[in-house]
């Protein structure tokens, strides 16, 4: 799921003055709060919007920049093709391969992929049997206690505090605080973003080496979702690849060490 475009605006201010940024928000989240998911894999879904708005703007000799999901974006639009168009990558907090293999173990979640995995393949079964229903307020009971658990647990994990589960279990009680907490309350969206998630995603290895532009690769060295060794072998993989470690970061270095992220993009703007 998406995250709303406006946090990135205290970090783009001090450089519009040199720069024109073009903030989309994927479908579900921010401005496009009321877009659905309309394919089966968001991965696609999401790229195809992307060159959506290439297209719309003309946009030629462009930066681009991805984090978490939008990284898996980009990723998918350079296995595509579509980096003709783009000097150089940013790319925060993402794994090359969100799914686990027998020669990556650097996915969502790293070694504990499989148990967590599991929590979330329940959510999903729960979603399916319930699949006339199209918001979580509507869900009955227990389906909705057990959907509001998982939710809360994985967003607490993804933002790297324990606390924000209890914060969301305690907002669930009412459904209008609870829905401007969470990403999206559309179950549509969720069951397309747990299928496309629990089916491993996709392995964006290969593509790294055809990479034709310089990538900058900012990791969250205390990162829970991905371990910092799969997103540093992206460094590696492609032809100039420079790393960016934030020791101080989890998965959103945005919050977890916001000045010193503000100089970095910065730096990346620059060249």
């Amino acid at each position: 799921m998406g995250m709303d475009s406006r946090y990135w605006l205290p970090f783009l201010l001090p450089y519009l003055h040199r720069h024109r940024f073009h903030l989309p928000d994927f479908r579900g989240a921010g401005g496009s709060a009321g877009v659905r998911l309309n394919q089966r894999d968001i991965f696609q879904n999401h790229m195809e919007d992307v060159q959506d708005i290439i297209r719309h703007f003309g946009l030629r000799d462009f930066l681009l920049g991805g984090y978490s999901l939008g990284g898996s974006t980009a990723l998918h639009l350079l296995r595509a093709g579509g980096f003709d168009g783009v000097r150089r990558y940013l790319h925060i907090d993402q794994s090359p391969c969100v799914g686990n293999r027998e020669d990556w173990r650097y996915g969502l979640w790293g070694e504990r992929q499989t148990e967590l995995f599991g929590a979330l393949r329940r959510l999903h079964g729960v979603l399916q049997e319930h699949e006339a229903v199209e918001r979580l307020d509507e869900l009955p009971e227990p389906a909705r206690a057990q959907a509001i658990d998982v939710l809360a647990d994985t967003l607490a994990r993804i933002a790297g505090k324990p606390s924000l589960r209890r914060t969301l279990k305690a907002a669930s009680r009412w459904p209008w605080l609870f829905s401007r907490m969470v990403p999206s309350t559309q179950l549509g969206d969720l069951r397309a973003t747990l299928a496309s998630y629990l089916g491993g995603g996709h392995d964006y290895r290969p593509a790294l080496a055809g990479c034709p532009v310089p990538v900058t690769v900012m990791v969250g060295m205390r990162s829970e979702l991905y371990h910092p060794a799969g997103q540093m072998a992206i460094a590696q993989q492609v032809r100039d690849g420079r790393v960016v470690r934030f020791e101080k970061s989890g998965h959103v270095p945005l919050s977890d060490e916001p000045l010193r992220f503000m100089r970095e993009l910065g730096r990346f703007l620059k060249g």
